[in-house]
């Protein structure tokens, strides 16, 4: 079930294998997820003390049971509007980055460098110092063509030359949650042609239950420019089927700003774009009892690459594809 926000005024308007996860020398290593398959709130201005007690008096008009005035600000100040559960109680802001700086956090994001992860898609190579930027307002992920140059990795040259350079940052290190609402606000390029792969993930901190799939991934939007009417959001885990992936998620205009969320419990997720549910969904591994293996934390991630098998690149794909990102906001 969706949640309830409190609105007021707009902050700001804007106009394979896939998946990653980063590895790490000291633990978690694995590798990323199969291609094939594949709500939210805007993000609002404080709008002060007046706009507050409004807002409570709707709260509790709705049958919501805020602690205290105090505490509702609290959330709206980090967060912006108050969002509320199905219970009609508020969510707790725990996790959020606007990118209004000039650059990106290093306290709350790692950029995804393949010559230290050995993380690469299909023909994109990730290379620090290109493809990640922040300014006005947004995280830019940037897919650009280039001569073929070596893709460089932990095992040398082995993964051979690569066409493309993409842009990709993780929570990795930094923030990690189980279970809540986890939302971003952002869009992907124009083109339309198979070619251009990227999306909001999470993946498991630790790979407690094993390598991919056993320890599960979410994907909360999955963009395939091949198929770009749709975003998909999908849960991985060993058992998991087709069932498992939402194909009636469409999107109108993926390259305008949309919000895409999901709602976290111990029994079921629930997909919401735009702030309407279109995909929920329990889930039954095998070998495993859920709610394993989603209930360790996972980390955050944004990626923009090229696509692999049907979404492979063509001499169609423009030379330089920008993926935006708004805003990432979690909530406990």
């Amino acid at each position: 079930m969706g949640s309830v926000v409190l609105e007021g005024g707009y902050d700001r308007l804007g106009d394979g294998h896939h998946t990653p996860f980063f590895l790490s020398s000291k633990a978690g290593a694995g590798r990323p997820a199969g291609e094939g398959k594949r709500y939210s709130v805007m993000r609002l201005r404080d709008l002060g003390r007046a706009r507050t007690l409004a807002a409570v008096t709707l709260m509790l008009s709705l049958g919501a049971v805020p602690g205290t005035q105090e505490s509702a600000e609290a959330v709206g100040d980090a967060c912006g509007a108050t969002v509320l559960k199905a219970d009609g109680t508020a969510w707790a802001c725990t996790f959020v980055d606007t990118f209004d700086g000039l650059k990106l956090n290093p306290a709350k994001w790692a950029v995804q460098d393949t010559a230290t992860t050995g993380f690469r898609v299909g023909d994109t190579c990730f290379k620090a110092g290109q493809g990640v930027t922040v300014g006005g307002g947004t995280l830019r992920l940037t897919v650009q063509r280039r001569t073929p140059f070596s893709c460089q990795s932990l095992l040398g040259d082995l993964l051979g030359k690569a066409s493309y350079t993409g842009g990709a940052v993780s929570s990795w290190g930094r923030f990690d949650k189980a279970y809540g609402r986890f939302e971003t606000r952002m869009k992907f390029p124009a083109y339309t042609g198979p070619g251009l792969h990227g999306g909001f993930w999470m993946n498991p901190k630790v790979r407690t239950y094993g390598l991919w799939p056993a320890s599960g991934e979410i994907d909360v939007a999955e963009f395939f420019s091949g198929v770009s009417q749709n975003i998909y959001p999908s849960l991985h885990y060993t058992g998991s089927t087709r069932n498992d992936s939402g194909f009636n998620c469409p999107v109108s205009r993926v390259d305008q700003f949309h919000t895409y969320a999901v709602e976290w419990s111990p029994t079921q997720m629930d997909f919401s774009y735009d702030g309407q549910v279109c995909f929920s969904r329990t889930w039954a591994p095998l070998d495993l009892l859920a709610p394993a293996p989603f209930d360790r934390s996972f980390v955050l991630a944004l990626t923009a690459s090229t696509g692999m098998g049907t979404n492979a690149p063509t001499s169609a794909v423009p030379n330089a594809n920008v993926t935006q990102v708004d805003y990432v906001k979690v909530w406990s």
